[in-house]
């Protein structure tokens, strides 16, 4: 019954005898099979996760980097140099996010079952907001969406700089899709 998938099948254990001790080995060799069977279930869970996950933080900036390098691509459009410089940064940045993203998932590969390191380091935490402003600067005003940035100068933050952008890119990123049509004004305030 084991070999056909039936995980509750056990082998009787009456005596003392050696084939009592070897239904008593079957059925811990039955206990263990059952048990790795749901550590699979639980890692095949958690990859799909993850799958999910990756893909939710790869359109970001995908969708970010489309966005601006139609906006550069459209001839009839006259920007201003500082403008252009500016939206090319934006392209820039969300594609080293893209490199980081893509790096994590090799050092997941790599480190699997072990954890990652994060570095520890002081952030820049005005800088910080200001990258993850600007990221979405053609989407707000396409949606007439005012940004406001309220950093407070004697902020310190200790923590992984990459790490600390990719969590408010994602809090901003979903601020953003979901600030309804009729509230047109996003807060992002570094005292929270």
């Amino acid at each position: 019954r084991l070999g056909s998938g039936d995980f509750a099948a056990r082998a009787k254990q009456d005596g003392f005898d050696e084939v009592t001790e070897l239904a008593t080995a079957f059925n811990l060799m039955a206990d263990e099979l059952v048990a790795r069977t749901n550590r699979l279930q639980v890692s095949d869970s958690a990859r799909r996760q993850l799958l999910a996950d990756v893909s939710h933080e790869l359109m970001t900036p995908v969708t970010t980097i489309r966005g601006y390098l139609e906006t550069l691509a459209m001839t009839e459009l006259q920007l201003d140099p500082p403008t252009r410089e500016r939206y090319l940064g934006v392209v820039e940045q969300e594609t080293r996010r893209m490199e980081h993203i893509v790096g994590d998932l090799l050092d997941l590969a790599r480190l699997e079952g072990g954890g990652s390191v994060l570095r520890r380091e002081f952030v820049d935490i005005g800088a910080l907001f200001g990258r993850v402003a600007a990221r979405h600067d053609r989407e707000l005003t396409e949606r007439d969406i005012d940004l406001s940035l309220r950093v407070d100068p004697a902020a310190r933050v200790i923590g992984d700089p990459d790490r600390l952008e990719q969590a408010l890119q994602n809090l901003a990123a979903n601020a953003l899709r979901h600030t309804p049509e009729d509230r047109k004004s996003t807060r992002l305030n570094s005292s929270h």
